[in-house]
């Protein structure tokens, strides 16, 4: 017999997105935020001036693939049973998402990125993150008196005239027993976070501001809301030194108080106000350049016409 879905969750999944009429209103994401705080200068190039070009890697295309197959695997788990989620070749699954994913931005971007033997070496490492999963799926997502309230969760919240924050949660699950929603955040790495990864506050930001969002969107007590990063690793030693070392999942909850929550959410208000006037138009000015060997090695307006800044 299927779980009764409580009213936690039936409030967010029928919930409908706000529409935004671009004509007059815009959008601003994490994303858009990360970037003005590293560069103002490249991010008015990119969205005032409309200079950016777009890119395909083997990294986005496995990280869309391997996103939606834990996804749809997470979906079957939560609102059909184990036995049937056991039954999902995610080898399978992973693959043909892998595949539809690579034409899609083949056929935007005008020509091949990658080559079979990249993709092969991707998948491969893949099918290992997923069978790892699988095999550990009570440790990672238990079902009991746990709920899947959604994947890919809209969130469209006001933060100006005429502006709007947007953006799209990977999984939200909910704990009746505990009283207590996790926004999990799925990211895809070579070997995970280190360190300095962990403590990088623009990093962080994401999750705390969708915790910020999540709370208004739906008039959740902020408190009953966890944040985690669940982070799948390509790579593991054959050797690992330590039994985490040899994990094919990393996970890491950031601080997510009043006080981390509201200095990113300070970031994210400054960023408007210097770029958007009154009426949520973007400010035509020349934007401050911020160059430094991190913020400019993978900038595409790096010596071009548009910046020759030098650090």
């Amino acid at each position: 017999m299927a779980k009764k879905v409580p009213n936690e969750v039936k409030i967010i999944q029928k919930y409908e997105k706000k529409q935004i009429d671009y004509s007059i209103s815009k959008s601003i994401s994490y994303s858009q935020t990360l970037m003005y705080s590293t560069c103002p200068h490249a991010w008015s190039l990119s969205y005032v001036k409309n200079l950016q070009t777009y890119k395909p890697s083997i990294h986005t295309v496995f990280g869309t693939a391997l996103h939606e197959t834990l996804q749809e695997w997470l979906t079957v788990l939560y609102t059909q049973t184990v036995k049937a989620a056991t039954e999902i070749d995610l080898g399978v699954l992973l693959l043909q998402k892998m595949h539809t994913t690579y034409k899609k931005e083949k056929e935007r971007f005008g020509q091949h990125f990658s080559n079979s033997q990249e993709l092969s070496e991707f998948h491969n490492d893949g099918v290992e993150i997923l069978g790892y999963i699988k095999r550990n799926r009570a440790r990672y997502f238990s079902n009991r008196a746990t709920y899947l309230v959604g994947v890919e969760i809209p969130l469209v919240y006001s933060v100006a005239k005429n502006v709007y924050f947007k953006g799209y949660i990977d999984v939200v699950l909910y704990n009746s027993n505990a009283d207590k929603y996790t926004i999990l955040d799925i990211k895809t790495s070579t070997s995970g976070w280190n360190a300095t990864a962990k403590k990088d506050d623009k990093k962080l930001a994401q999750l705390l501001l969708y915790k910020e969002f999540l709370a208004k969107q739906f008039d959740i007590d902020v408190d009953k809301i966890d944040v985690q990063y669940f982070i799948v690793k390509r790579k593991v030693p054959d050797d690992p030194e330590y039994p985490a070392m040899g994990r094919r999942v990393q996970e890491f909850a950031p601080p997510s108080g009043k006080i981390k929550r509201g200095q990113a959410l300070a970031a994210l208000i400054r960023f408007v106000t210097d770029a958007f006037d009154e009426e949520g138009r973007y400010i035509e000015k020349e934007y401050s350049k911020i160059p430094s060997k991190s913020n400019c090695m993978f900038c595409q307006f790096k010596d071009t016409e548009h910046c020759n800044a030098r650090f």
